[in-house]
């Protein structure tokens, strides 16, 4: 029996396959986040690698010091992106390892030739997640990927903090590579993507979100405003913990206000081929600043204070949807609500889309309600006795 049990384990420890394709550890080089960038003769990648020394423990608990960055920077160059990701390896002892990217910055002056070669990398790249942040900055990619945060180790991290944190300002627009890409291959549609600026007014860089990139026809073709940014984020449902500022409508102070909720729906019906479009939206806010001496208290000056903010909003809108007229191009996303309602007529008319939603019509209703009002009276001006 000893000698039947010793033949089968044999046996079967050699029918036993090892991981042939193991890749270990300490032969991948992590890439954090990828800029790419245009050059004369094809494209020009930088990747930021998590370097291995200062992201290990340390006794003192700090990952690196003021000397040395959390991160290294490979860059390279090739007439196809994956040519000069390849040459990477005459550079670097390690494997680039995609899996763990956080986001793909592209320089503007690439983004406003043609993208349709990096969206086609990278949606057949298997390593890559399609939850990965697509952003597009004014100058040099690279050097977007350089800045190291002063409050994270990680920088691929502060970036997508930074970007994410578009709901607190309103004022810049955040998108995943799956989202990009399916409003990229949607002809009725143009993609938006983030803008990333370096401020360079302190003593140290800083990286900074402000306003966002419409695409058409595979490459930029408008940038939009902080304003008109937040246009789209009231249609898209994207401004919730943000904040507005209004002129009190009795002294034209400033007053804050934290949108709590923000809902928007939109309706639609076509008058023979003309579209008509209904955004009606529902808002729930808070005062949490004035500078004001009015007592809001008083509903019917709490009234005012709500059409100010109604107005506000259906001005934010007015003027991306004009914007999106002007160029022609619907990244608003209206066509969804079109072809969601009507989907009958809308197989008829949806080749001609660009002429009729230039002449389409779109009404605009915001309705506000203002919560947590204080209890307390405004303080009086302080009277100063010669």
């Amino acid at each position: 029996m000893r000698k039947i049990a010793l033949g089968l384990i044999l046996i079967l420890s050699l029918l036993q396959t090892g991981c042939w394709d193991a890749r270990e550890i300490d032969e991948l080089a992590f890439v954090l986040s990828i800029g790419l960038d245009k050059t004369d003769y094809g494209f020009k990648v930088t990747a930021q690698i998590a370097s291995p020394e200062t992201y290990s423990k340390t006794p003192s608990g700090s990952g690196f010091t003021q000397k040395s960055k959390p991160f290294w920077i490979i860059t390279s160059t090739g007439k196809t992106i994956f040519e000069a990701i390849r040459n990477m390896a005459s550079t670097s002892s390690r494997r680039i390892f995609w899996s763990h990217i956080k986001i793909i910055v592209i320089s503007e002056q690439l983004a406003r030739s043609n993208t349709l070669e990096i969206f086609d990398f990278f949606t057949r790249n298997p390593e890559l997640r399609l939850r990965t942040l697509v952003a597009v900055t004014p100058g040099d990619a690279g050097k977007v990927l350089d800045i190291v945060p002063v409050t994270k180790k990680d920088p691929a991290v502060y970036l997508e903090k930074v970007i994410k944190n578009k709901n607190l300002t309103g004022k810049s627009y955040d998108i995943m590579l799956k989202d990009f890409i399916e409003d990229y291959l949607d002809p009725n549609v143009g993609p938006v993507t983030s803008r990333i600026i370096i401020d360079r007014s302190k003593s140290e860089p800083i990286l900074k979100t402000s306003g966002a990139y419409v695409f058409n026809d595979n490459k930029v073709s408008t940038v939009l405003s902080e304003e008109r940014t937040r246009g789209l984020l009231w249609i898209k449902n994207k401004m919730n913990a943000s904040i507005m500022v209004v002129n009190c409508p009795y002294d034209g102070m400033p007053i804050t206000l934290e949108i709590k909720r923000s809902k928007s729906s939109i309706k639609s019906y076509l008058d023979g081929e003309v579209p008509h479009f209904s955004i009606n939206l529902k808002v729930d806010a808070t005062i949490t600043e004035q500078s004001c001496l009015t007592n809001f208290n008083d509903i019917e000056k709490l009234n005012k204070l709500k059409k100010s903010l109604e107005k506000s909003i259906c001005k934010d809108i007015q003027s991306t949807i004009l914007t999106a007229k002007d160029i022609q191009i619907d990244f608003p996303g209206l066509s969804f609500a079109l072809h969601r309602q009507h989907k009958k007529e809308w197989n008829q008319i949806s080749s001609k889309w660009d002429q009729l939603f230039k002449n389409s019509k779109v009404d605009i209703v915001a309705n506000v309600t203002i919560h947590h009002v204080s209890l307390a009276k405004p303080l009086e001006p302080i009277k100063i006795q010669k």
